[in-house]
């Protein structure tokens, strides 16, 4: 590793690209900017400039950053990814971080990069005004990185001799005495024909007094022109022709490149950052001739959808009114690249220059909807809904985010009416059809009848031609079964012939987490794991934590099937630790109605009945029923048949899921063979009969193993036989 730490106009970027471009080196270049500090945007940002060594490297982190809901909390997690996409880095090839002083003292941004130089053989040379924070006196002492410091990166008598011309040696040394050997001053003194009276100035002086003399020296269209240049944070050729007009362009920039104020590096033209500063604080500045460029800079900006760019130009040179469209433009750009940072710093910006717009609002809801804080998140996507405004597009997802919100919190009757409202706000068909979806969701979690026409209504619209669209209807409709309590793979089993042609890792997933469970409860036990390790494969694959307890518990199902009880336990044991490590109490309480049926399967009631039963209060009502269904299975097996009773009583009609639906007469059958009921055999028929219609099957296999009085009167008749041996 290499480090140039030195101020501003002590020659690391000029050094650092003259020295990656010698000795068959090839080199990344990535150059930090006050948005660097959001550690998405400085980890994509990172990842694409490696792109142009390591084709590709970008694409998994992409991905993953399209799903993750907070990438401040795992940056490590975005280090490694990269980083095993990075693993083929050569010793030629370098990473250039220039600028690398803006994201000092930004903790996730810093951390990232110090976990990304651990987790790689990446070459990593940096330019900038303070040292990394990471980079410690003992690595530098020990030779782990190697640091220019700005007295090595001064300029000596000699050297300023050499840029000086004809200054004799003894002039040169006096000058390089005044300025500490800063480069930039001497480097002005090179181009300037001015005299230093006096021998008091500082660097700083000296440099704004040679400063002064070379632009004086240029003329007034040069002056003009760089000054409005340094009004664009950003700048190339195409830019700049804009700001100046092609009569100008030539002219401006040939006479700044030619004394050093600019500088060409690829397509970009980088006004030197002192010379940029010089230029604002002149007393001459032109306010009108300003903001007219800015309003040009702003418009190229937005058309190269480089927010970045329109952000610092908007918060430096104004005008803020602007920001509100800026922010309408850019903001699924953001979410997308998971850049909660700079969203959460514009909307910050917004209310300390007193705009107040809706999307201000709407941007809030979606940071808290990410943040796992879903009340905020509704609250402010409401107040979006209700704010004065000109866009009716913006009520439309408004109110679909404070839908999402109250559905995620499992306020379903809320989300239900919102996702309703949003459909009467819908714009266009597309709009609409999101509505619907949405109302279909809490529907189905509700168990409400009028979910199965809904159903069939948004499914009518779905065409074979649209695999993406296909996948996520069969997703819906396999939910739609497991709750309402008839399970048919026929439209699942399609779909995961089309998996193939879906580029979206987030319909790919949810549909396989939906799948892997329903094949483990039809028990289709062999291609459940099939389902469950692509599962896992892909949220290994996309970094998508929130999918593992999914995976695991599914294949958890699939083991205790096959009797491989170890297996069972080990993903039983990755499912909760998984999902207590990102808070999904779902797949905490569906991962110990599994334990408990597993346990009851190998007769380890009373192991069974020490598991802690999970927090139940705000539980949808299919998975509270499923739990107490699965603790009732397991009272049966250790005698405590009043007790059972009690629990299925409870359940009886809270919920239609098929995994209840095959419970509650298991706990009744069973109890009735333990106490030579007459009606025995009769209540083991409707147990089979409700286990073969709605396809869970596995529930029936748990049941006979718990209760193996169970399967021989499942096996009694020819039929029944076949049927259960299947």
């Amino acid at each position: 590793m290499r480090t140039l730490v030195a101020s501003a106009g002590y020659g690391k970027t000029t050094l650092a690209d003259q020295w990656v471009s010698r000795d068959g080196r090839r080199a990344a270049w990535y150059t930090a900017r006050r948005a660097s500090i959001d550690v998405a945007a400085l980890a994509l940002s990172i990842a694409r400039a490696a792109s142009e060594i390591v084709t590709g490297c970008d694409e998994r982190l992409r991905e993953h950053l399209r799903a993750v809901p907070n990438p401040s909390q795992h940056v490590e997690v975005l280090a490694e990814l990269l980083g095993e996409d990075l693993a083929d880095w050569s010793a030629d090839d370098w990473l250039v971080l220039d600028e690398y002083q803006e994201v000092v003292g930004a903790s996730e941004a810093e951390r990232f990069v110090a976990e990304l130089v651990s987790a790689c053989p990446i070459r990593l040379l940096i330019a900038s005004r303070q040292r990394p924070s990471w980079i410690t006196a003992r690595s530098i002492l020990y030779g782990d990185v190697l640091e220019l410091n700005q007295f090595a990166l001064a300029m000596d008598s000699r050297e300023a001799a050499e840029v000086l011309g004809e200054a004799s040696l003894q002039s040169a040394s006096g000058l390089v005495a005044l300025a500490n050997g800063w480069p930039a001053v001497i480097g002005l003194a090179g181009v300037s024909s001015a005299e230093i009276e006096g021998e008091e100035q500082v660097p700083e002086s000296l440099y704004r007094f040679f400063a002064e003399e070379v632009f004086d020296a240029l003329g007034d269209d040069v002056r003009d022109g760089l000054a409005t240049l340094s009004v664009a944070p950003l700048l190339d050729r195409e830019l700049a022709a804009k700001l100046l007009g092609i009569e100008c362009f030539d002219s401006v920039c040939a006479a700044a490149l030619d004394v050093g104020i600019l500088d060409e590096r690829g397509a970009q033209l980088e006004l030197h950052p002192l010379a940029r500063s010089f230029l604002d604080e002149r007393p001459e500045r032109r306010a009108e001739a300003e903001a007219v460029a800015a309003a040009r800079a702003l418009e190229h900006y937005k058309a190269r959808r480089d927010w970045d760019a329109a952000f610092d130009l908007i918060s430096r040179r104004g005008p803020t009114g602007e920001l509100e469209s800026l922010l309408l433009a850019a903001l699924d750009d953001l979410l997308n690249a998971a850049r909660l940072s700079t969203i959460e710093t514009w909307c910050d910006f917004a209310a300390t220059s007193r705009l107040a717009g809706p999307v201000f609002s709407l941007a809030r809801a979606e940071v808290s909807l990410r943040h796992g804080r879903h009340s905020e998140a509704q609250a402010f996507a409401e107040v979006a809904a209700t704010q004065p405004g000109e866009n009716p597009e913006l009520c439309f997802r408004a109110l679909s985010a404070a839908g999402r919100a109250a559905h995620l919190a499992s306020r379903e009757e809320d989300a239900l009416e919102l996702h309703r409202r949003a459909e009467k706000c819908a714009t266009n068909d597309a709009e609409r059809r999101d509505a619907l979806w949405g109302q279909l969701t809490c529907a189905i979690e509700l168990e409400l009848p009028r979910a199965t026409k809904m159903l069939a209504e948004l499914s009518a619209g779905v065409r074979m031609s649209d695999p993406r669209d296909l996948v996520r209807a069969a997703t819906c409709t396999t939910i739609y079964q497991l709750k309402m309590g008839v399970l048919d793979m026929k439209h699942a089993d399609t779909a995961r012939q089309l998996l193939g042609a879906v580029s979206d890792p987030l319909i790919e997933t949810a549909f396989q987490s939906v799948y892997a469970n329903s094949l483990a409860l039809g028990a289709r036990y062999e291609e459940a794991l099939e389902v469950a390790d692509a599962l896992l494969t892909a949220a290994t694959r996309y970094r998508f934590d929130f999918a593992v307890p999914y995976a695991r518990y599914s294949a958890a199902v699939a083991y205790a099937g096959l009797r491989d009880w170890r297996e069972a336990e080990r993903c039983l044991d990755e499912s909760a630790a998984s999902a207590q490590a990102v808070h999904d109490r779902f797949a905490e309480q569906a991962c110990y109605a599994v334990r408990l049926r597993s346990l009851a399967q190998q007769g380890r009631h009373h192991a069974a009945l020490s598991v802690p039963v999970p927090e139940l209060g705000s539980a949808l009502r299919s998975i509270h029923a499923e739990v107490m269904g699965s603790r009732a299975l397991v009272l049966t097996t250790a005698g405590r048949l009043d007790d059972a009773l009690v629990l299925v009583e409870e359940i009886r009609d809270v919920s239609r899921a098929i995994e209840v639906a095959v419970l509650v007469p298991a706990v009744a059958a069973i109890v009735a063979l333990k106490r030579g009921d007459a009606r025995a055999i009769d209540l083991v028929a409707e147990l089979e009969n409700a286990a073969f219609a709605t396809g869970a099957v596995d529930i029936l296999v748990t049941a006979y193993r718990s209760a193996p009085e169970l399967l021989p009167v499942l096996l009694r008749t020819q039929g029944r036989s076949e049927r259960v041996a299947e």
